[in-house]
């Protein structure tokens, strides 16, 4: 019995779209992509994964790398529903060998602090609000189960931030930054710059998510980077098992490429999830194969404000308003009786001298 409420919990919160906050944890991972929903007023959130990445380079006369990252991210709602904190990075170690010398193989290993991004992302819009469009109807099973014209306009949120660099991270994401150091093929990247990012996401008929960030990246170095993250989510008629398929496309003049992603995420709690995902990219400078695994876990200090009843806070201001023209009229009736009243009484006593002299 506890389970089956728990999974009517968890459909719940997955058809629920009408505020920020979810009664369970509700994580990026295992996808790179944002989604434009913040995390919830009062909520802290820690998205953490492991990636473990082989890495050839064919114009690099196949040098390699094998590297472990240390992936994080931290999300905090901040004074409103609408507003997230993010802060995010990764910590890598990699073993790398150096084919460029031709004969001599060079074996490289590093430790390092890679990019960390601190930014804010907004709420713009919010279409799920609107329960005419998207409340359940309990007398069409078209309009609950198929995607409709309104399906196609999305949630849209904003972000912006700013990126920190370390000088012994990877410069414009490119993996082979220390293989390259010391070539002609060594580049260099300012330790500050400016990130935005557009979001949208859609909804359809219940179980299917489409995340969209169109990322304009590096802003105020000599390579801006242009990024694209396409993210398709499925939850499974087991509400704590979902999917998704990920395709992330960037470019600038130092390295561009595309991957494409797939993973799985378990629900283990309303406040742990689980995920794993693995992934390729397109191009061979660099090939690219790795593994994920990670969970996300937050500390919910959430607290429910109760929804404004538009109607009733309606008639209160016209109970209100009409209160005040009462009042207003009540005393300038008043007024005007007193009024009255003091003329009634100059007349009385203006009658009353009158007879007097005549009785004099």
């Amino acid at each position: 019995m506890k389970n089956l409420l728990f999974s009517v919990f968890i459909l719940i919160s997955n058809f629920s779209v009408f505020a920020q906050y979810t009664d369970v944890i509700n994580s990026n991972r295992p996808g790179i992509s944002q989604g434009a929903f913040a995390v919830g007023k009062n909520v802290l959130q820690f998205e953490l994964g492991t990636n473990f990445t082989d890495l050839s380079h064919k114009t690099l006369n196949f040098s390699y790398v094998k590297e472990t990252e240390l992936v994080y991210t931290i999300r905090y709602g901040l004074l409103l529903e609408k507003l997230e904190l993010i802060v995010n990075g990764s910590y890598n170690q990699n073993k790398s060998v150096n084919n460029l010398n031709g004969n001599t193989t060079t074996k490289l290993k590093n430790s390092f602090l890679n990019k960390q991004t601190l930014g804010f992302k907004y709420l713009v819009y919010d279409p799920y609000k609107n329960e005419k469009w998207h409340g359940t109807n309990l007398y069409s099973w078209d309009k609950n189960n198929k995607v409709r014209w309104i399906d196609l306009i999305p949630a849209v949120s904003v972000y912006a931030g700013a990126n920190y660099i370390p000088d012994d991270s990877y410069f414009y994401n490119d993996p082979f930054t220390h293989i390259k150091s010391g070539t002609s093929f060594e580049t260099i990247e300012e330790a500050i710059s400016i990130k935005g990012n557009l979001i949208t996401q859609h909804h359809f008929v219940g179980k299917w998510v489409l995340v969209n960030n169109f990322i304009y990246d590096r802003i105020g170095t000599d390579n801006t980077t242009i990024n694209t993250i396409t993210t398709l989510t499925h939850n499974f008629t087991n509400p704590r098992w979902s999917s998704m398929v990920e395709l992330e496309l960037f470019k600038n003049d130092i390295y561009s490429d595309g991957f494409l992603k797939a993973g799985l995420a378990y629900l283990f709690s309303k406040n742990y999830q689980f995920d794993a995902s693995f992934g390729t990219n397109f191009k061979d400078t660099p090939n690219k194969l790795y593994l994920s695994a990670g969970f996300s876990t937050r500390l919910d200090w959430h607290r429910d404000i109760p929804p404004v009843d538009k109607e009733l806070k309606k008639k209160q201001k016209q109970d209100k308003k009409l209160l005040k023209k009462n009042n207003k009229n009540e005393k300038k009736s008043q007024k005007q009786s007193s009024k009255n009243q003091k003329k009634a009484n100059k007349q009385e006593k203006k009658s009353l001298r009158k007879s007097k002299k005549k009785n004099k």
